[in-house]
């Protein structure tokens, strides 16, 4: 009899987990609070409920007697699944853990008490008025964000004090646990967020994702726009973001599974973690690893949920494997798709393409992470051609709207 997997999350970039389960024997079970998501097509049975109503689920877990339950590429999901493999004695990190990298506030305390590097910051009330004397004690710039939710939501960076009304206002609007967290902006010593894709294997990191996650400024300077692999930082950079993110999967227990962790370092040489979450990066990132790698993270992030040993396909030690790009299709405005373009050296490194845009369609700012319309891969013949395409004003591929 088949073993049966339930997945937290049906959306577009959500699908191929639904589709590798099925292509790896396991009976799919799906759970998404949007009815018209494209997962339910795939899977063997869907439910209309919200991934992070945990009892819930949990209800449907029991009902399906589930043999193992994952949050793919979800950060408000990754409680849950957390919350429903404990309950039911299946693979997964511990329900407490997975809060420490969920909610920013316990994440902050989390990496304090292990030793890490944090900001100065203070927790805010998102229920109370705004008092501005409550981060008298931070130096400008400050960020001021939800302590729950993911995509960029409801994060502000306040440089002014004069800002800082609008940007409680902003985050108190996106925050569901009604906690708030203002923490002093770390400036990075280096061109891109550092951004790691990882794969855990028997407790330690065996799919070493180590990307350069690239920003656009005439868009959103706080949302990745694109990435690219190899690591852009010198060997001493280097050597440190795998010392702390070793010591990072460490402090967490979690013996198989899959991390996404942001991290930068400082001009004097301190490691910060923006973030982390025990699941899957969005944006198609495990896709792209697994053309690096030449294998397959999707499959191997499913097996370990199922509480088997994943194979050793997905392998990849951060440094070999070629010069890669991703990008995200977005726009700095509202408008109406006429056709993207890619720029003459990213269209000759071109190897997949994932529209979810036609032209016609409307598209908007890419103020959050879920107004991207698409994604495109590119495989360079060198590190100085993907340097030059990836890191160019405007990224290697335009959309271009209609008049």
């Amino acid at each position: 009899m088949a073993k049966t997997l339930l997945l937290l999350g049906g959306s577009p970039q959500q699908v191929i987990a639904i589709t590798t389960a099925r292509n790896l024997g396991y009976r799919t079970v799906l759970c998404d609070y949007l009815p018209d998501n494209p997962g339910q097509h795939e899977a063997d049975v869907f439910y209309l409920i919200s991934t992070t109503d945990k009892d819930a689920v949990l209800d449907v877990a029991r009902k399906e007697n589930i043999d193992g339950i994952v949050a793919y590429a979800s950060d408000p999901a990754a409680p849950t699944a957390a919350y429903v493999s404990e309950a039911l004695g299946l693979a997964g990190i511990p329900y407490d853990m997975a809060l420490n990298f969920c909610e920013k506030h316990k994440f902050r305390t989390f990496l304090e008490q292990n030793g890490f590097n944090v900001p100065g910051s203070v927790e805010l009330d998102a229920d109370a008025p705004f008092d501005a004397s409550l981060v008298e004690g931070l130096t400008l710039p400050i960020i001021v964000k939800p302590t729950d939710s993911s995509g960029s939501k409801g994060v502000t960076v306040v440089r002014d004090l004069a800002d800082l009304p609008a940007a409680f206002k902003d985050a108190r609007e996106r925050s569901r646990n009604r906690v708030l967290v203002a923490e002093e902006f770390i400036e990075r010593a280096h061109p891109h967020v550092i951004e790691a894709e990882l794969t855990v294997s028997d407790g330690e990191v065996s799919t070493w994702g180590l990307i350069n996650s690239i920003r656009d400024s005439a868009s959103n300077p706080l949302l990745p726009a694109a990435y690219s692999y190899p690591l852009e930082l010198s060997q001493d950079q280097i050597d440190l973001v795998y010392d702390q993110v070793s010591k990072l999967v460490h402090a967490s227990g979690m013996t198989y599974g899959s991390f996404n962790i942001e991290m930068i370092i400082t001009e004097d040489g301190r490691l910060y973690f923006l973030d982390a979450g025990p699941r899957n990066g969005g944006n198609m990132l495990p896709d792209f690893i697994s053309m690096i790698a030449d294998g397959d993270v999707v499959a191997a992030t499913l097996q370990a949920a199922m509480g088997e040993t994943p194979d050793d396909s997905a392998a990849l030690d951060g440094k070999s494997g070629g010069s890669w790009g991703l990008a995200v299709m977005h726009t700095p405005k509202d408008g109406i798709l006429n056709h993207m373009e890619h720029t003459p050296a990213a269209a000759k490194a071109l190897v997949r393409e994932v529209p979810l845009a036609e032209p016609g369609d409307e598209v908007h700012r890419f103020s959050t992470c879920d107004k991207g319309f698409g994604f495109a891969f590119y495989h360079f013949p060198d590190e100085a051609t993907k340097q030059a395409t990836m890191n160019a004003p405007g990224g290697p591929v335009l959309a271009i709207l209609q008049d």
